[in-house]
């Protein structure tokens, strides 16, 4: 038996706030910032997720209800830093297994959730171009970004 003393637990509370709950729908994706091209085109992205929260509802492309990012070079308080998150990928098309080690930064965007799926699809499809776009605008274009959507369920 052992001799180790069983932890107090405290007594329950009634609490008198009930909990609202809300869906939504969160984005998550990584994206290359290794070079100044890469940061320029984050940059731009942050800001445009920006606006779209700002702008007016009937005018905003897409309905981002928030975001948050891990830090990258450039944003405060990294001016001249490292990126938080490194990438490692291992590329496979030319017979061989090249490992591959990037900078990266993480976005998590939350959306709301429809009922129509289709329309949460359409957004993702065009904040994908948007991103895909911003890359181009900046000469550094990406053969592939992976974003991934989950169902969320918030206790407010």
């Amino acid at each position: 038996m052992s001799k180790r003393k069983k932890p107090k637990i405290p007594e329950a509370i009634e609490i008198t706030i009930p909990a609202r709950l809300e869906r939504r729908v969160r984005v998550t994706f990584f994206l290359v910032v290794n070079r100044k091209e890469h940061l320029l085109t984050v940059d731009h992205i942050r800001d445009y997720l920006k606006v779209q929260y700002l702008e007016d509802e009937n005018t905003r492309e897409l309905p981002v209800t928030g975001f948050t990012h891990s830090l990258f070079p450039g944003a405060p308080p990294l001016p001249a830093g490292e990126a938080v998150f490194a990438g490692y990928w291992w590329d496979t098309r030319e017979g061989e297994k090249v490992l591959h080690i990037e900078k990266t930064t993480l976005f998590l965007i939350d959306f709301p959730a429809y009922a129509q799926e289709w329309e949460t699809d359409r957004n993702i499809t065009l904040l994908k171009t948007r991103i895909f776009e911003f890359y181009e605008m900046f000469q550094s274009p990406q053969e592939e970004i992976w974003i991934v959507k989950q169902d969320i369920y918030r206790y407010a």
